[in-house]
């Protein structure tokens, strides 16, 4: 089951998810090449973007997985050493998780399973500092309040045991909210179910990238997903803010949240709040490189009030196409696509050029959405290379270590 992506009858993403045919993550491994793929691009990633050299650094470890939904990430922690304990409170996820663990090999891997929330999770007392590694992605950003699970993985964690987090970023998911204004509108106009209505929108543009899931769980996870609002989407800086008051400084992230043009004696002491301070300062000029998914670092901060109006302007029109809003965001727009023309930024000529093209793809569809000419939309949505080029930088990582 589907549902209308109109209103939100959920209180949780995980009552969402209970109510689905189909697993939002499930990557359909039928074999040992599978696996070897998967566990190989997960460790790149973690080496190359995280620093946590894997295999080496799970081998061994104590791991706690939060969400694995159908275990493809759980399998790859398992392959490299990592005895994992497995949190998964929807129990239509587990014959798959536990088919996969029992098909490759790695049950005796499973340190439990659990089918509890990260919200409802009680660790007994002898659980404290017990874990390595927490590993939450994918579903966090729409938990709150945020204190609650943060002072859990500080509990479960051992000093400078390490948090791993996958989550919506605010200023990235301006063009994955917009996605989800097209795709409304246009199943307010037709009353189309929502995967052949996504079909007709998106298809040429989920084809123009690889990918390891099916286009329905895409559909399901984001474009349907009443909890990809921007009122859950975290902001890196006050993400960092919380879990320093938990007990956690930053290790790494994806995309880089620390200073990276830092420069001083190796030896001098720097504060935890002024690491803060350089991460907001460095956080506050990526904030379009964020927003378009491209590099366009600024010498100064970027234009916070035009960013912030579009994104809540955007977010509006998820639940109501009006032309006044349109013409607002229009005009905001115009703002931004001057900024980053005018601006001095570390940016290449063409990201600069990808980020104004697509700009002017959102205000060619935003005409079309207000005409309500569905025809020429899906034909404009899947011929413009503006729009199909165009994914933001919705989806951010981070490590956190245990002080």
């Amino acid at each position: 089951m589907t549902v209308s992506s109109f209103s939100n009858p959920y209180g949780s993403l995980i009552d969402y998810y209970r109510d689905q045919i189909i697993l939002p993550t499930y990557c359909r491994f039928t074999s040992g090449d599978d696996l070897e793929k998967h566990q190989k691009e997960r460790g790149k990633f973690f080496t190359e973007r995280l620093s946590l050299p894997a295999p080496r650094f799970f081998q061994g470890a104590r791991l706690i997985e939060f969400g694995p939904d159908s275990g493809e990430n759980a399998l790859a922690f398992a392959t490299w050493g990592a005895s994992c304990f497995l949190v998964e409170p929807n129990k239509n996820a587990h014959p798959v998780l536990l088919d996969y663990f029992d098909r490759f090999n790695l049950s005796h891997q499973i340190a439990g399973l659990s089918e509890s929330n990260v919200t409802a999770f009680h660790a007994p007392g002898d659980q404290k500092s017990q874990y390595d590694v927490v590993d939450a992605e994918g579903f966090i950003y729409t938990v709150r309040p945020e204190k609650q699970w943060m002072d859990l993985f500080s509990f479960l964690l051992k000093p400078g045991g390490v948090v791993i987090l996958s989550y919506m970023e605010k200023y990235g998911s301006f063009f994955e909210l917009f996605l989800r204004v097209i795709h409304n509108h246009v199943r307010r106009l037709t009353g189309i179910e929502a995967n052949r209505s996504a079909r007709d929108l998106y298809l040429a543009k989920w084809n123009s990238i690889p990918h390891t899931r099916s286009f329905e769980s895409w559909v399901m996870d984001v474009i349907e997903n009443p909890f990809v609002r921007l009122h859950f989407l975290f902001e890196p800086y006050d993400l960092c803010r919380k879990m320093s008051s938990s007990g956690f400084t930053l290790y790494s992230s994806w995309p880089f949240y620390r200073n990276a043009l830092e420069l001083g004696w190796h030896k001098k002491r720097v504060s935890a709040l002024e690491q803060l301070d350089s991460t907001k300062a460095f956080l506050h000029r990526s904030r379009v490189s964020h927003f378009f998914g491209v590099p366009l670092f600024s010498v100064r901060p970027s234009l916070e009030t035009c960013l912030e109006k579009t994104l809540h302007l955007v977010d509006g029109l998820i639940d109501n196409v009006n032309e006044e809003a349109v013409k607002e965001l229009k005009s905001y727009l115009a703002d931004l696509s001057r900024w980053v023309e005018d601006e001095v930024l570390y940016a290449r000529p063409s990201d600069r050029k990808k980020a104004l093209l697509s700009i002017v793809s959102v205000k060619s569809i935003l005409d079309l959405l207000v005409a309500g000419d569905v025809h020429a939309l899906k034909i404009f949505c899947n011929t413009d290379a503006g729009f199909t080029g165009m994914w933001g930088m919705p989806v951010h990582y981070s490590v956190f270590e245990k002080q």
